[in-house]
């Protein structure tokens, strides 16, 4: 399988966001315990392929209701 270039930025958009939402999250639900840093890889190597397969798919809608937007307020 082959990334398409304009994807690339998405990919890793949702890569460091993911990164640090299921750090935090972990974190509120668990505190610094023992197998705090297990549970966050675990829940970033599953949030993240979701993440980034989500943003790409849902780019083209997400750019048309940024349009819409900008068009009622401009």
């Amino acid at each position: 399988m082959q990334l398409h270039p304009k994807h690339v930025g998405p990919v890793v958009m949702t890569f460091m966001v993911v990164f640090f939402v299921t750090g935090f999250i972990t974190w509120l639900n668990v505190g610094l315990s023992d197998d705090f840093v297990a549970r966050w890889i675990k829940g970033w190597l599953f949030g993240w392929p979701i993440a980034a397969v989500a943003v790409i798919t849902l780019a083209p809608f997400g750019e048309s209701i940024t349009k819409l937007i900008l068009r009622k307020f401009s």
